[in-house]
């Protein structure tokens, strides 16, 4: 606190308010300040007494309204995570999905080439077991496959 000489040869004290961490010792939690430029004198009459009743419950009242915004703003606040957290989780489970899908594709694609070789095996097996087949019996053979191919009917 600093003592600052008032016209009239009074001496007033003031607090001092740099100081970030003052203790304030009020349990309504209402904070009153003065401006620091301008010191009220008796000949200003637009200024309001900080102890005034009317001010107090003023202010009672100012304060439980910006009590009340902070918990409107905190439910919206809570409400909008839940809205992320779930979001989140569904983004989450769509994902899981996806790469499920994924993986069952993968897996298909890898049975159908595994059908695909064997087909061909068995092709190339058939073509061979054709081929090593005897001159005579492939003889024996033409007239019966000339004869189905021309009684048979085309699709």
């Amino acid at each position: 606190m600093s003592s600052t000489p008032e016209s009239g040869g009074e001496t007033k004290m003031k607090m001092n308010t740099t100081s970030p961490f003052q203790a304030q010792v009020r349990p309504d939690l209402a904070l009153k300040r003065r401006s620091s430029l301008s010191c009220p004198t008796e000949s200003d009459d637009n200024t309001v007494p900080f102890e005034d009743e009317g001010s107090h419950r003023n202010g009672q009242t100012a304060l439980q309204a910006a009590w009340d915004k902070l918990y409107k703003a905190r439910a919206i606040l809570e409400a909008e995570q839940a809205y992320l957290r779930d979001d989140r989780i569904a983004f989450q489970g769509e994902l899981d999905q996806l790469q499920q899908r994924e993986q069952n594709v993968e897996a298909r694609e890898l049975r159908v080439q595994q059908l695909e070789h064997q087909a061909s095996l068995a092709a190339q097996e058939a073509q061979d077991t054709k081929d090593s087949e005897s001159a005579l019996s492939r003889l024996s053979r033409v007239p019966f496959e000339m004869a189905r191919s021309v009684f048979s009917s085309k699709k």
